[in-house]
């Protein structure tokens, strides 16, 4: 298929679902989706974000409660937030262990902590190692979802963001002046930013239509996200239709391997991005 007429079903249907594997516009490979009626309970790390207090807490909720309205809607599953957690382990270890979906802040860059011998930075574990930002420095978040690669079904997802590298806030307005960003001013909007995010979650890949809840690029100031768009939306609806099934792509033979990295979002000159999963897998590798 031509990348022309990719890009004309992706407009017409305004939304582009994660799928098995590194590309996302692969359209021969599985999409990412969770089990009809499953309850998603999501937790948030307990130390939330130091810059902004309890604000951000409730702005993540928010986040989560935006999605929820579609779902309630047209949608057969649910979030459920649960008790806030210690945990700060990103990634699905197995079967038998209580897996939590947790959202959190990374407040340190683990190119400060962890040392370049360690081992972990090869097999990409530093961020739980050291409990550190191991992603690009130009993202603003990161989704790790793990899921079954011989069926595409998601089993966790977690959310991080990225503290060291921006001033994340929670107020409507004003919009903070290049350079001169605070907590007092729509700098990093946590709303903005975990909206989006859990898009991913729930199996959604990023669109390059600027309007879209989807779109991977949100500028100090951003507060668009907040709002789901309608494509977005439409996703829920044919996806995870209300007392039906959840809708996979297509089927594929299983080759025995786990799932593989997915792509980041690289920061263009002067912008800043949302990156998807820096990990897709059945399991974080150790």
């Amino acid at each position: 298929m031509t990348q022309a007429l990719l890009l004309l079903l992706l407009t017409q249907t305004s939304y582009n679902r994660s799928r098995v594997g590194s590309d996302d516009t692969n359209l021969n490979a599985q999409c990412l989706y969770w089990k009809e009626g499953t309850v998603i309970e999501y937790h948030q790390n307990a130390d939330g974000n130091p810059e902004t207090g309890d604000s951000a807490f409730t702005a993540i909720t928010t986040a989560f409660d935006s999605w929820q309205a579609q779902l309630d809607f047209c949608g057969s599953l649910s979030f459920k937030e649960g008790a806030r957690t210690t945990s700060r382990q990103v990634g699905y270890v197995d079967a038998a262990t209580d897996n939590e979906n947790i959202v959190l802040f990374r407040e340190k860059k683990c190119t400060a902590v962890a040392p370049t011998t360690d081992a972990c930075w090869g097999k990409g574990t530093c961020g739980n190692a050291y409990d550190c930002w191991q992603h690009s420095v130009g993202a603003i978040a990161i989704t790790t979802t793990s899921y079954t690669p011989s069926s595409g079904k998601i089993l966790d997802s977690d959310v991080e963001l990225n503290q060291p590298s921006f001033i994340f806030t929670t107020v409507d307005s004003p919009v903070c002046v290049a350079g001169h960003y605070t907590t007092g001013c729509v700098a990093t909007d946590v709303q903005n930013t975990v909206t989006h995010e859990v898009g991913h979650v729930l199996g959604l890949a990023h669109i390059s239509l600027a309007g879209s809840t989807m779109f991977p690029r949100a500028d100090p100031g951003d507060l668009g996200k907040r709002v789901i768009d309608p494509g977005s939306k439409q996703f829920i609806c044919d996806v995870y239709p209300k007392g039906g099934v959840s809708k996979s792509c297509l089927t594929v033979p299983f080759d025995g391997k786990l799932g593989k990295p997915s792509q980041g979002c690289a920061a263009a000159p002067g912008g800043l991005v949302f990156a998807l999963a820096a990990v897709l897998a059945l399991r974080r590798r150790r």
